[in-house]
């Protein structure tokens, strides 16, 4: 804190910044918020971030969170008993996968990859494909090896012959073409380039087929991309697919962003069509 502000510019104002020590080679998502408790115990002046910190970006705040000549305003009540009461919420993230030192795993990864460029070769050639998954008018080959090697969803498929066994297809209508490429290529290669873009797809896609590191990893990209436009759909998603992490944050980001969630309709419809997950969001405030 900065009672006379953190820079010539904001000597009028009281400064506050949330200051986290992060290692080398880690983002942590975070929610947060600071606020002052007034004399009736109520919260006040709430300010809202959600932020990615690391070593480079460790430090973040407001520079001009309260203007200082409030504090003698005997009306706004804001002093206790002489006494300026800062609060701050705090809600991270870190996924186990983001704690690995980079500098450890380049050398050992070094033959992965070269394994996972010639399995993404291989994709891409079509080489010696035995299989056809259609999705519409479009039609993508494959190899049964690897998908019954890495989904048990295909794998029961390919055992029970319920598809076109005599022209071995495989049709998938729920997803579009670009998902379905995007896993298969995540069948191949352990690879989601463009997860980001279409990650609420790739959860649903990840759920079906018991892609276990896929729905997880579609579940960190929500999480990183979670704000007061999405928050309503992604909780009622998380509810769907079970994605507990992805519905705790929603649930974080309610909690300290009750005023603004009311408002939204989508909000009155969460609460009509699943009570289960309002009552969840009661404990937490409890």
């Amino acid at each position: 804190m900065y009672p006379k502000g953190y820079g010539a510019e904001d000597k009028d104002y009281i400064s506050l910044y949330l200051n986290i020590d992060v290692i080398d080679n880690v983002d942590v998502t975070t929610m947060w918020n600071f606020y002052i408790l007034n004399q009736e115990g109520e919260k006040e002046y709430v300010q809202f971030s959600n932020s990615v910190f690391n070593k480079a970006s460790s430090f973040r705040g407001y520079r001009k969170f309260f203007k200082r000549d409030l504090l003698l305003d005997i009306e706004k009540k804001i002093l206790v008993n002489d006494t300026l009461v800062l609060g701050c919420s705090v809600f991270y993230f870190c996924s186990d996968e983001n704690t690995v030192n980079t500098s450890t795993i380049n050398n050992i990864n070094e033959p992965l990859n070269t394994l996972l460029n010639d399995f993404s070769n291989l994709f891409e050639s079509s080489k010696f494909a035995d299989c056809i998954i259609k999705v519409g008018d479009s039609i993508i080959d494959v190899h049964k090896c690897i998908l019954a090697s890495r989904s048990e969803v295909f794998d029961s498929k390919l055992k029970a012959k319920n598809y076109e066994s005599d022209q071995n297809i495989i049709e998938i209508k729920e997803f579009s073409l670009e998902a379905v490429k995007e896993m298969i290529k995540y069948l191949y290669t352990g690879k989601l380039p463009n997860i980001d873009e279409m990650a609420l797809e790739m959860l649903a896609i990840g759920d079906k087929y018991k892609l276990k590191q896929l729905k997880s990893e579609a579940e960190e990209s929500l999480i990183r991309s979670l704000n007061i436009d999405n928050v309503c759909d992604y909780i009622v998603q998380s509810d769907l697919y079970s994605t507990e992490s992805l519905q705790e944050w929603c649930l974080r980001f309610i909690y300290l962003n009750p005023k603004d969630v009311e408002k939204r309709v989508e909000w009155e419809k969460v609460v009509t069509n699943h009570p289960l997950l309002v009552s969840k969001l009661f404990f937490l405030c409890c």
